[in-house]
């Protein structure tokens, strides 16, 4: 009697234990498909590239600077006067023709939608404050441009919480994208060129082609002063997007003795997953 209990119960610890297992194998390998499901591009400046060109002005000495980041390099713009300082980054469709020293295409810029941008991310440092004023705040702003370069198809902002100090020192600044929602994501002021609301319907077309992307600080409509100059950093300039699976190519009924080989575009910049530094705390909308 006492045997067969004994056999019944170690095979229920077995039953048990192998369901217990199941689980946890599923867990892991659902993890591993939400991390693999994710992606991000940060540029660092730590491996010598300059994507996307983020300056403030154009007639001030702009240099990347190989240590005093958050950490090690970063880039550093200063002695600009501006009521709102701002940093940018704009591609090659924005006022053709108009000489600019930093126009580039890049992946801050261009087709968000079809990337499936949802967020973007960058530690900025206010390193010498010209005027502040308690009603400033970092607003992140995307432009799209109509055919001619010159003027604006649609226009979107949004605003973190006001910042009655300058924030001296490396801080971080999150915003929420969403490019494919179907509708305008909350905190975002969408309008057209001509100044009316944009729609819902609107907003993820808009994506599909960004002209001009900028983070400074300030908030739309509102006044500054433009006394003293300027000094300011930024680093770590991070786009998140999903990442989708392999394509699988199709088939041919008649396969080929020798394969072919596809090149491959060597990228400005290889997006390297990193852990990013711990700053002060970050602003949350």
């Amino acid at each position: 009697m006492k045997s067969a209990r004994r056999k019944n119960y170690q095979i229920f610890r077995h039953t048990i234990f192998r369901r217990i297992l199941r689980a946890c194998l599923f867990c892991l390998v659902g993890a591993g498909i939400v991390t693999a499901a994710r992606g991000d591009f940060i540029e660092t400046y730590d491996d010598g590239t300059d994507v996307g060109l983020w300056h403030c002005s154009v007639g001030a000495p702009r240099t990347i600077e190989t240590s005093g980041g958050n950490p090690a390099a970063y880039v550093q713009q200063g002695g600009f006067s501006s009521s709102i300082p701002t940093w940018a980054s704009i591609s090659t469709r924005f006022q053709p023709g108009v000489p600019d020293p930093y126009k580039i295409d890049s992946i801050y810029t261009g087709d968000w939608t079809s990337l499936g941008v949802t967020s973007i991310t960058a530690d900025l440092n206010v390193i010498q404050v010209a005027t502040w004023a308690t009603d400033r705040a970092v607003t992140l702003e995307l432009l799209q441009m109509d055919e001619t370069g010159f003027s604006v198809n649609y226009d979107a902002t949004y605003t973190l919480p006001d910042l009655p100090e300058p924030p001296i020192g490396w801080q971080t600044y999150s915003f929420p994208v969403d490019a494919n929602s179907p509708t305008i994501p909350q905190g975002w002021v969408f309008t057209r060129g001509d100044g009316t609301p944009g729609t819902d319907a609107e907003w993820s077309p808009f994506l599909h082609r960004i002209d001009l992307t900028s983070i400074g600080f300030y908030k739309p409509g509102f006044g500054y002063p433009s006394l003293g100059t300027w000094i300011l950093g930024i680093d770590n300039i991070e786009i998140d997007f999903p990442t989708g699976p392999t394509p699988t190519p199709t088939p041919t009924a008649t396969p080929t003795a020798t394969p072919t080989v596809t090149p491959t575009a060597t990228p400005r910049a290889t997006p390297v997953a990193r852990l990013r530094p711990t700053p002060a705390p970050r602003p949350t909308p």
